[in-house]
């Protein structure tokens, strides 16, 4: 999948839906036509108090790392509505 150039923005907070089922929610900090560069991303998940997140992998030391997907593990791909987005930024925060 080719982003259509200009409708994401590095920095832009999206979520992707992979060929897993899962749904990723990150930073975007690079994208061409092999894939996508995402900065602390996050699994979307459902719980008790409605949507969560969860760090995409444990051992990724989210300061110092940014996780890659391939273009041909994604499905689709989109902004980040609002509420998410600002849950999102709330978890991701050190404070």
């Amino acid at each position: 999948m080719l982003i259509e150039k200009n409708k994401y923005s590095i920095g832009d907070i999206i979520n992707l839906k992979l060929v897993s089922g899962d749904e990723i929610v990150g930073e975007l900090r690079e994208h061409d036509n092999a894939g996508y560069s995402l900065k602390k991303p996050c699994v979307v998940i459902t719980s008790a108090d409605g949507i969560g997140l969860v760090q995409a992998m444990f051992g990724l030391d989210p300061e110092k790392e940014n996780l890659f997907y391939k273009d041909n593990h994604v499905i689709t791909i989109c902004r980040t509505h609002e509420p998410m987005r600002d849950h999102y930024i709330k978890v991701t925060t050190a404070e």
